[in-house]
């Protein structure tokens, strides 16, 4: 406990310093935007349509300053600061300017009004630079910060309770709100975020670029929600944000690959990110929460039209056809068994109804791949009591003591609350079929789950893999270079948050030597060393048997840069 306290306090103390720098953010102009399949209009909808998560009061975070100075919250160098991208510009779906990914709910909520959430851009939305041009990836792996996030904004929200020339700022920027109400309601918004704030601390700080979303969903649901305070866990087992193209053609998803359908993996999702969820008092026909099904599967149908991010020659350089072309082979021998190639495999037309067919990605044994177990023992062992879920789960495994599979309960939740979505608004039959994104084996009316037993990672397609490191499931090695060097030979310690490509090694530049001296502050440290940090495993081929060469990695990589992505829609 006493050690906990002080690495809590030590953190707190990190941070502070961190506050009292800024980083200079040079964005001139908009970014180049590559040929992903999407408009410009599409792009927009994707960055603010509201999925139902619920923050904090639209007008409370439009008011705010910064904990340590009279800038607002939303400056775009603060935002930038944190990991997350400024808007582009302001725009008819987001007139404010808001950061890509934080949107206002569409739904009145309190005397403060809307509350204003993320949307899936604010993780999945990222800006390489390469060469002086800055890059849009849309889809890919965003920079973010969650645990400095969420400290910036309880520290400033408390400072603004308590430094009165703090508060007057802040309330006069309220327009049409009773000015009685502000301080009550600023209390309890700062209450809730310093509770969440908490919850998120973990010994070993997240960093840059990764989230435990199991963790959080869980506490969200089977400790916040049930209102079992036991049932809580520590969040540290945190995972890299994964590029969404193709996501939704494949057969499992998440790391740990247990979603199998995508409304209710969607679903799970928003609960994870500032949703709020309703148990009723134990009726399931009245359990509800505050995500927006429709817009999420909106959301999924988009995402399917987005392709993975060509590689761009002119800025990045031009390909050498002959060191890819021995690339493609050596990656046909030595990756295209676990991850696939151009010659995709799909899932048996029979599995499904209607004969649709999905991308058959390899789910690896932890036995085999051999890479950081935390994130999967962290689900797989969690159990906790039912509590109001317990008639739900009454087929589940239990324990002695009656504690049930965390991931069953959420599951059984999830599933009530989707079918309550549908049934609310009329949707049934083939509709509700093609909300669940058809994942139904013939006669069945249950939609597919996901992927359960051994413990595995999944093993996903690697289009456009160049644009999204550090790689691994947990974001521990800096490049593909790396990756494909025996374990010894990887960094132990490195540095992340720098969007500088490294186009030789594929990935991004992890030495702060090697970077401009204003772009150095803000990264930060990743030790390999620490719990969840591990960069073992993922050893193919086989270094018993045989090792790839330094120039036999390069050819791979060349091959990677230009890797077609599958027809997902054709299937």
């Amino acid at each position: 406990m006493i050690a906990g306290i002080a690495g809590f306090l030590g953190l707190a103390a990190a941070t502070d310093a961190i506050m009292s720098r800024r980083q200079a953010v040079e964005q001139a102009g908009p970014p180049k935007v590559l040929d992903q399949g999407w408009s410009d209009g599409m792009r927009e909808l994707f960055y603010y349509t509201s999925q139902g998560s619920q923050l904090l009061p639209y007008v409370f975070l439009r008011a705010l300053e910064q904990p340590l100075s009279d800038k607002p919250f939303l400056d775009p160098a603060h935002i930038a600061e944190l990991g997350f991208l400024p808007a582009d510009k302001p725009s008819q779906l987001n007139p404010d300017g808001l950061p890509i990914g934080f949107v206002k709910d569409p739904r009145p909520a309190g005397t403060m009004g809307p509350m204003v959430g993320m949307t899936c851009a604010a993780c999945h939305t990222a800006d390489i630079e390469a060469n002086g041009v800055r890059i849009r990836i849309d889809g890919g792996a965003a920079a973010a910060d969650y645990q400095l996030f969420m400290k910036r904004l309880s520290r400033a929200l408390d400072n603004t309770l308590a430094d009165p020339a703090k508060f007057q700022r802040f309330a006069g920027r309220l327009v049409g709100v009773d000015p009685k109400q502000v301080r009550p309601a600023l209390e309890a918004t700062a209450a809730e975020i310093r509770r969440l704030e908490a919850a998120s601390w973990t010994p070993v700080p997240y960093g840059r670029g990764r989230l435990d979303a199991f963790g959080h969903i869980l506490n969200a649901v089977v400790a916040d929600a049930l209102g079992e305070p036991a049932n809580f866990r520590m969040p540290d087992a945190p995972v890299s944000y994964p590029f969404l193209w193709t996501t939704p053609a494949q057969r499992y998803v998440q790391w740990n690959g247990v979603a199998g359908n995508p409304l209710g993996r969607n679903l799970g999702e928003v609960l994870g990110v500032f949703g709020h969820t309703s148990f009723a008092n134990g009726n399931p026909a009245a359990f509800s929460s505050s995500a927006l099904a429709d817009n999420l599967v909106a959301l999924e149908d988009w995402v399917a039209d987005l392709k993975p991010p060509p590689w761009p020659e002119k800025e990045l350089g031009k390909v050498d056809a002959a060191k890819a072309k021995r690339g493609a082979e050596l990656f046909k021998a030595n990756c295209a068994g676990c991850h696939g190639g151009p010659e995709y495999r799909f899932t048996p037309a029979a599995d499904t109804e209607g004969g649709r067919q999905w991308l058959a990605v390899s789910m690896v044994d932890i036995a085999k791949v051999k890479t950081d177990p935390k994130m999967l023992t962290n689900f797989t062992g969690r159990f906790a009591r039912p509590g109001l879920l317990g008639p739900l789960v009454a087929n589940a495994p239990h324990l002695s003591d009656g504690q049930v599979p965390a991931g069953a309960a959420l599951l059984a939740a999830v599933t009530v609350i989707t079918e309550n979505s549908l049934r609310a608004q009329g949707i049934t039959g083939d509709a509700r079929k093609q909300w669940y994104g058809w994942r139904f084996a013939p006669g069945s009316s249950t939609p597919q789950s996901g992927w359960l037993t051994p413990a595995s990672y999944k093993a996903g397609p690697l289009a456009g893999v160049w644009a999204t490191g550090p790689f691994l499931h947990n974001g521990s090695v800096p490049t593909i270079y790396d990756l494909l060097s025996p374990e010894d030979e990887r960094p132990a310690r490195f540095y992340v948050g720098s969007k500088q490509l490294d186009t030789q090694k594929l990935g991004f530049v992890s030495s702060p030597d090697s970077l401009p001296e204003k772009e150095r502050e803000g990264l930060f440290l990743f030790d390999t060393n620490l719990a969840g940090n591990s960069n073992r495993g993922h050893s193919f081929p086989d270094p018993s048997v045989a090792k790839l060469s330094p120039d036999d990695r390069y050819a791979i990589i060349e091959y990677l840069k230009i890797l077609e992505g599958p027809d997902v829609r054709r299937h």
